[in-house]
C-alpha cells in the first residue's frame, strides 16, 4: 500500500459524503411524489453512484476503484428494495459502459454488496438494534471483504498486485464510511419523518379546529381576549376572523367581566371544565350555549381551549317538556278516573283517583310495588299475557272488566282500557280504570227485572194456551172414561187389555202436555249447554199444535237433517219460537176468521256458515196481512203493540229480542203488507259462553 493509494481512496469517500449531503437538499423535491418516492430516490442515488464513478481512483488502465459499495450497502440498510434495485441498475449499466479490464469485476461488486445489504437488513440489522453503529461496522467490513474476493475475478498477477495496494486501505476506510453515511442518511430520514408528523399532526389540528360544525375557541386567560376562532365560529356567531381577534370573550358572553374572569380561572385551575352560558351574536341573537373548555399550552403559555354547543333548541325543547310535564300532572292528577302507570310490572305512576280507588292513604304504599297484588287471583293468567304484550311488544289491548283489591283486599269491579307507552327509560303500560261496581250491580238489578219480565210474559203465552191445552187434554181425558166403562161393561179379558193400553197411550199423552207446560212456565236459571233444535221445536208444538188445529191453521215444517246441536238456553229459545208462532197465528185469524187454503204457518229451520261461523236460521213465516211501514221500526220496542190491549202487552218480540242478543245472534223481519210476514232468528252454533 502506498500513500497515494489511501489519499485517493479518502479522497473518493469526502466526495461521496458531500454528495449525500446535496442528496439531503433534493429530497424536498421527493414529497412532492409521496407514491412515486422510490423511484425517485433510486435514481438521485444512482446519479450519485455515477458521478462518484466518474471520478474514480484509476489503479491501472480500466481497473477503477471509487466508494459505490459504500452508497450501495448503505441504501440497501435504510432505503426500499426498489431504490435499491433501481440505483444498483443505473450503477451497472455506468461501470459496463466505462468498460476496460474490470468492468465485470466492477459490476460483480455492484450485485455482491447490493445482495450483502439486502440480506443484511433483512435478518440481522433488527435483531440488534442496541448496538446499530456496530452492526453497521460489521456490514462495511463483510461488503468490502466481499468486494476484496471479487478481485480474484481478474488476471492473478494483477490480482494479487491490487489487493496488495489497496486491501489495508479499503479495510480501514470503507467500514468507517459506511457507518458515517448510514448514520448520517438514517438522521436525515428520521429528522423528515418528524418533520412530516408534526405537519400532519398540525394539518389534524388545523382540520379538527376549523370543521364547520363545532364552534371552537382559543382565549387568554388572563386578558380574556380571543387568539383564535375556527370557521364554525366565524359562521354561527357572524363575526369575522380579524373582529373575533380583536375582541374579548364578554363582547360574546353575557356575564359580567368578573363572572368569566372567575370561569375562566376555574377553567384554567381544572376545577371545571362545563358551563352553560348565554351567547350574543353579531345580530344580537341571543343563544343558549354549553361550553367544554381546558387549558392548552403552546407559545410557552396557557391559553384555554373551549368548544361551543348551541343548545337553544335543547333548553326549549327541555323547557317545553317540562311544562307538557306539569300540564300531564294537572290534567291526570284530577281526572275522574283512575289512572296509573306501570313498568317491569310494578306501579311506577297514580294519580289521585287511583289512590281513591286503590283506598291508599299515600302514594309510597302503592308505587314500585307489583302490580299483580292489586289484582283479583282469578284474573293474574290474563293480565300476565296482557302486561307482556303491553311491555315487550307494544301492542294495544282491548278494554276488558276486571276486579282490583284495594289495599284491604276489597273487590272492585273496573272496566280497563289499557295502552303502551314509554315511561322513564322503560316500555310499560297507561291503565284507564273506571268504578263500575254500581254499573254491574244495575246490570244485575236490570238482569233480575228482565227474568220477572220474561216470566211474565211466559204467563201470558200460558193464558193463550190454556183454552187449547185444555181442549188438547179434555179428549184424552173422555177417551180414558170411555175405554174403563168398556172394560166395566165387556167380560172379554183380550179385548179388556186392548182398552187397557189404550188407557196408557192418553194417559201418557196428557203426561207429556202437563210435563212440557210446566217446564215452560218453571223460572229457568241463567245456565246453557248444547241443546238439539228438534228437541226444542218438539216441545213448542206439543204446546200449540191443539191451539193451531182448532183455528183451522195448517202448519208446515222444513227442518234440515243433522241439525248441529247449539250452544243456548234452551227454555229462552223455545220462549222465542212460541213468542213468533203465537204472533203468527194472531195474524192469520185476523185476516182469515175462518178456514182458508192460505192459512198457514211455515216453520223452517237448517244450518248456514258465513262470517267464518255456523249459525242455526230458524223462520217463521205467515200469509197475514203484514207489517205497514210505519210500525216495523217499532216492533221490537218494549211495551209496543198493534193487537188490542186485552190481547197482549206488546212484550213478546221485545223480550225476544234481547234473548236472541244475548245469544250473540241477531232477529230480522222480512214482510209485505197485505201478503206476508216472516221472522228469521239467527244463532251462532257457539256462541263463545263456557259450558
Amino acid at each position: 500500500m502506498n500513500l497515494e493509494t489511501f489519499l485517493a481512496l479518502l479522497d473518493n469517500a469526502e466526495f461521496l459524503m458531500i454528495l449525500v449531503i446535496v442528496y439531503e437538499v433534493s429530497t424536498i423535491f421527493l414529497r412532492r411524489f409521496k407514491n412515486q418516492h422510490w423511484i425517485i430516490r433510486g435514481l438521485l442515488i444512482g446519479l450519485i453512484g455515477i458521478t462518484i464513478m466518474s471520478f474514480p481512483y484509476v489503479f491501472t488502465s480500466g481497473l477503477v476503484f471509487d466508494t459505490r459499495s459504500i452508497l450501495i450497502s448503505a441504501t440497501a440498510l435504510i432505503f426500499s428494495t426498489g431504490t435499491l434495485v433501481v440505483s444498483s441498475i443505473m450503477m451497472i449499466i455506468y461501470r459496463i459502459y466505462m468498460g476496460g479490464i474490470g468492468a465485470f469485476t466492477g459490476v460483480l461488486v455492484i450485485i455482491s454488496t447490493a445482495l450483502i445489504g439486502y440480506l443484511w437488513k433483512k435478518y440481522l440489522l433488527n435483531r440488534y438494534q442496541s448496538y446499530k453503529w456496530i452492526n453497521i461496522f460489521l456490514l462495511g467490513v463483510t461488503s468490502h471483504l466481499a468486494m476484496l474476493l471479487c478481485m480474484f475475478t481478474l488476471p492473478y498477477d494483477i490480482a494479487l498486485r491490487t489487493l496488495n495496494d489497496i486491501s489495508f486501505p479499503v479495510m480501514i476506510i470503507y467500514p468507517i464510511v459506511t457507518v458515517l453515511l448510514t448514520l448520517l442518511l438514517l438522521s436525515q430520514i428520521t429528522r423528515d419523518i418528524n418533520a412530516q408528523k408534526i405537519i400532519e399532526a398540525e394539518q389534524r389540528y388545523r382540520n379538527l379546529f376549523n370543521n364547520k360544525h363545532t364552534v371552537m375557541l382559543i382565549i387568554d386567560p388572563e386578558t380574556s381576549m380571543i387568539i383564535d376562532a375556527n370557521t364554525a365560529a366565524i359562521e354561527s356567531y357572524g363575526y369575522t376572523l380579524q373582529e373575533f381577534l380583536n375582541m374579548k370573550i364578554s363582547t360574546l358572553n353575557t356575564l359580567k367581566e368578573e363572572e368569566i374572569f372567575l370561569a375562566l380561572k376555574e377553567s384554567k385551575d381544572l376545577r371545571r371544565n362545563n358551563f352553560v352560558f348565554k351567547h350574543r351574536k353579531k345580530d344580537g341573537t341571543i343563544i343558549d350555549v354549553e361550553v367544554e373548555s381546558g387549558p392548552i399550552n403552546f407559545d410557552q403559555k396557557t391559553y384555554l381551549y373551549s368548544i361551543v354547543i348551541d343548545i337553544t333548541d335543547r333548553i326549549r325543547a327541555i323547557q317545553e317538556l317540562e311544562n307538557s310535564e306539569k300540564r300531564f300532572r294537572l290534567v291526570v292528577d284530577n281526572a275522574p278516573d283512575a289512572i296509573f302507570i306501570q313498568t317491569n310490572y310494578r306501579f311506577a305512576f297514580l294519580n289521585k283517583a287511583a289512590l281513591n280507588l286503590f283506598k291508599a292513604e299515600s302514594e309510597d304504599q302503592l308505587l314500585y310495588t307489583w302490580v299483580m297484588d292489586r289484582f283479583h287471583p282469578q284474573y293474574h293468567k290474563s293480565i300476565e299475557d296482557r302486561i307482556k304484550q303491553l311491555n315487550e311488544n307494544q301492542l294495544s289491548v282491548e278494554a276488558i272488566e276486571e276486579v282490583f283489591l284495594t289495599m284491604k283486599n276489597e273487590p272492585i269491579d273496573v272496566e280497563a282500557v289499557t295502552v303502551p307507552i314509554f315511561f322513564e327509560g322503560s316500555n310499560g303500560a297507561m291503565v284507564f280504570a273506571r268504578d263500575i261496581t254500581e254499573r254491574k250491580q244495575l246490570e244485575k238489578n236490570k238482569s233480575e227485572w228482565n227474568m220477572k219480565i220474561q216470566q211474565q210474559q211466559k204467563l201470558e203465552a200460558i193464558g193463550t194456551l190454556a183454552g187449547g191445552v185444555a181442549h188438547e187434554i179434555n179428549n184424552p181425558i173422555n177417551g180414558i172414561i170411555n175405554y174403563a166403562q168398556l172394560i166395566v161393561d165387556d167380560d172379554d179379558l183380550n179385548q179388556s187389555k186392548k182398552y187397557a193400553n189404550s188407557i196408557i197411550q192418553e194417559s201418557e199423552r196428557i203426561s207429556e202436555i202437563v210435563r212440557n207446560l210446566l217446564q215452560f212456565s218453571r223460572q229457568e236459571k241463567q245456565t246453557h249447554s248444547y241443546a238439539s233444535m228438534y228437541d226444542i221445536i218438539d216441545r213448542t208444538l206439543s204446546l200449540l199444535s191443539s191451539m193451531l188445529k182448532k183455528d183451522q191453521i195448517k202448519l208446515i215444517l222444513n227442518l234440515d237433517k243433522n241439525l248441529p246441536n247449539a250452544k243456548c238456553r234452551s227454555q229462552q229459545i223455545q220462549q222465542v219460537i212460541m213468542n213468533l208462532l203465537t204472533n203468527a197465528r194472531d195474524a192469520l185469524n185476523d185476516r182469515y176468521p175462518s178456514f182458508d187454503d192460505n192459512k198457514q204457518i211455515v216453520l223452517s229451520c237448517k244450518c248456514v256458515e258465513h262470517d267464518n261461523r255456523r249459525w242455526i236460521r230458524l223462520g217463521v213465516k205467515d200469509f197475514g196481512k203484514g207489517i205497514s211501514k210505519e210500525n216495523r221500526e217499532k216492533i221490537f220496542e218494549p211495551f209496543f203493540s198493534t193487537k188490542p190491549k186485552n190481547l197482549g202487552t206488546g212484550l213478546g218480540l221485545s223480550i225476544s229480542h234481547g234473548i236472541i242478543k244475548d245469544h250473540h245472534g241477531t232477529i230480522t223481519v222480512d214482510t209485505e203488507e197485505g201478503h206476508y210476514c216472516e221472522f228469521v232468528v239467527e244463532i251462532p252454533v257457539d256462541n263463545g259462553w263456557e259450558i
